[in-house]
Parts: structure tokens; C-alpha cells; sequence
């Protein structure tokens, strides 16, 4: 894979419904604890359909590729009623956001709905359930059956990856998407076990505000630089989730191959760290070419039909590389405008003590 190539958002997709073998028309299902919409006060059918929109947090863009797992759970109706299994759906979310899943078909014969649960996961993001809340496992007011609005907050280091593996819960498609986290989560409950593959933990938290990408550059001032006509989906890239030194944001073209793709990666690790983080994408980079015409030391780099500028704020203790296909920026001129309004926005969210350094560069 190119080194500087801006990598493709992984997108899970699956679908399963259960055989309707022996099942019957659904009977009456418990009163749904959720609202039919976000607006009524009229409560929803457990049986559904279901469909809502997922955003992220940090800028209200789409969340695309989400995995959207949804389970119905049946009772008998006996003298002591009992717990006679369950069906589950699985969905994605598409390109603007949204998922939708449809209405449960026949049941098994002699049972009724009693409960419905919905769990929204994206690697790099705290994951949404219907029934339930992250922070402190309470019970989840908001959701609706229809015209659901999810924000998916961004992955924090300070947070547990074991509590949040408890948190998300099983089933077969979940525990096969929450693999990585797990080995994670198990690091932490075992110091001496180190984690396999990608995931592993980062340096703790710097000082200020929180390290995001996406507030660094917006899909319109990509386009008003380039013409581009069409739209973007947005989302951090798939390499690893953001941290407290690390955040990426994803720009992909819709419709478009990758030569249209933008991509912005940004590293908060102080300014020994900086220097040395920079000197990696200097030595390490292809056909890289010192201009010093971003912030403290720039650098641009060109790898076949992709353009490349990072930057290194020395006094912040920031690093950012900005990668642009050849199909969407006509110069690597276009990826240098995109890194002074970047550098321009770190210098918004993290101003220096003029009296201690005397301003901002």
C-alpha cells in the first residue's frame, strides 16, 4: 500500500435474517419503552421497521460504514412465561449517515416480542446502544424508533477498552467487528500481556483541548479550491482510532476512486516528540522536497498520483500531513492551501502565552 496513499474507510456489511420455519404472524409484543419519534410522546412498536441517522460528535458529519446490529427478543407465553430465543438483523450505515431496518417478520408460533435492542459500532468511535448509556451504564432516554439521531462521540484514550467490550455485549457479528478491541481489553486487565496487531495503548493526554482532524479542514474549502462538484463522506481513516495525540480525518469522494480522496492525519506530542515524529515523515516519505512555507519546517512529497504536505508546529508540538489524489488536487500547490488553513486553525485552538513566547508564529 503507498505510504501516502489516504486509506479507504473499511466498510462492514452484512445482512442476516432468521429462517421463518414454524414461526407465525407476530402476536402482541410488550409496550416498547422508547418513542415511536423523537417529537411524540406516543410509544414506538417493537416490532418496528427502524431507521435513524448516525453523525459524528466532533462535526456532525455522516458516519458511513457503521455496523448497525439489531436483535428482537421472544417470550412464551406459559403460566411462568420464559425466554423462547431471539432474531437479530444486521445493516450499515450508508454513505449520508443513515440506516434503516425492517419491520420483524413472523415469530415463532406461541410467542410474543418482549424487548429490542440496537447497538451502532464504528472502530475509532464509542459505540451507541438503544437500552443503555456508555458513561455510567444507565438507561438510555433518547431513542426512537423512527428518525433516530445518533452522535457517535470519538475514542478517547483515557477510556477503558474492557468496559467498553462489556458495554457493546456479544453476538456473532459484534464479537467478530469488537475482535481487536478485545485483545486490547485484555492488556488492560493484564498488564503483562501486550496486545496483538493494531490497537495498541498511546501515551496519555496532553494539555488543552482535545486532538480532533476534523476541525482542522471542511469538505467546502476542499472544494473551493479544487471545483470539485460532488460530495464527500467523512469519518477518521481506518489505520487506528483517534487518541489523545492522535486524530485523522478521511475526505472520500463519493462515487469517485481514490484519486479523489483527501486525507489529514495530526499528532499533539509535545515538542521533542514533534521533532522526531516529522524527521520520520521527512526520511521516510517519497520524493520529498523541504520548503519550510508551513509553520515552524514543511515538507512536500509526491508517490505516484498522490500529493503530499506535513507540517511541524515546534512550539505546539504538532505535526500534520495532508494527502491529496492527483484526480481531486490538479498541484501539490492545492495540498500547501489546504495546510496554511490547517495551521491556521491550530493557531485558533491552541494560542501560545504571548508573554512566554512571544506570540504566535
Amino acid at each position: 500500500m503507498s505510504r501516502l496513499a489516504p486509506v479507504a474507510l473499511a466498510a462492514v456489511l452484512a445482512a442476516f435474517v432468521a429462517s421463518g420455519a414454524g414461526c407465525t404472524p407476530p402476536s402482541a409484543s410488550r409496550t416498547a419503552s422508547f418513542r415511536q419519534r423523537p417529537d411524540a410522546v406516543s410509544a414506538g412498536n417493537l416490532n418496528g421497521p427502524f431507521n435513524g441517522r448516525v453523525l459524528d460528535a466532533a462535526n456532525r458529519s455522516p458516519v458511513t460504514g457503521a455496523v448497525v446490529y439489531a436483535t428482537w427478543t421472544f417470550e412464551r407465553s406459559t403460566p411462568l412465561p420464559v425466554v423462547a430465543g431471539y432474531r437479530e438483523a444486521v445493516a450499515s450505515t450508508d454513505a449520508t449517515g443513515r440506516y434503516r431496518l425492517a419491520e420483524l417478520g413472523a415469530v415463532p408460533a406461541g410467542t410474543r416480542v418482549t424487548d429490542f435492542a440496537l447497538v451502532i459500532y464504528k472502530r475509532g468511535f464509542v459505540a451507541y446502544r438503544s437500552d443503555r448509556r456508555f458513561t455510567d451504564f444507565g438507561p438510555r432516554r433518547d431513542f426512537s424508533q423512527l428518525e433516530n439521531q445518533v452522535l457517535l462521540e470519538r475514542w478517547r484514550p483515557e477510556y477503558s477498552h474492557a468496559r467498553h467490550v462489556r458495554f457493546v455485549g456479544g453476538g456473532g457479528v459484534i464479537s467478530a467487528v469488537t475482535d481487536w478491541e478485545a485483545e486490547v481489553a485484555m492488556a488492560e486487565l493484564d498488564p503483562t500481556r501486550k496486545p496483538e496487531g493494531p490497537g495498541q495503548l498511546l501515551p496519555g493526554p496532553v494539555d488543552g483541548p482535545s486532538v480532533v482532524a476534523a476541525a482542522l479542514l471542511k469538505p467546502e474549502e476542499i472544494k473551493a479550491r479544487t471545483r470539485f462538484d460532488g460530495s464527500f463522506e467523512t469519518g477518521p481513516l481506518g489505520d487506528e482510532p483517534d487518541t489523545a495525540t492522535y486524530s485523522s480525518q478521511h475526505f472520500r469522494a463519493l462515487g469517485r476512486n481514490e484519486g479523489f480522496d483527501v486525507a489529514i492525519r495530526l499528532w499533539r506530542v509535545g515538542p521533542a516528540a514533534a521533532v522526531d515524529r516529522y524527521d520520520e515523515l521527512r526520511t521516510g516519505l517519497p520524493d520529498v522536497d523541504e520548503k519550510d512555507e508551513i509553520a515552524s519546517r514543511s515538507l512536500r512529497a509526491i508517490e505516484n498520483d498522490i500529493f503530499g504536505v506535513g507540517f511541524l508546529d515546534g512550539q505546539r508540538g504538532i505535526v500534520v500531513l495532508i494527502t491529496c489524489g492527483k484526480s481531486q488536487c490538479s498541484s501539490v500547490e492545492d495540498v500547501v492551501s489546504f495546510g496554511h488553513i490547517a495551521h491556521k486553525r491550530i493557531k485558533e485552538i491552541w494560542p501560545l502565552d504571548r508573554q512566554s513566547s512571544g506570540g504566535a508564529p
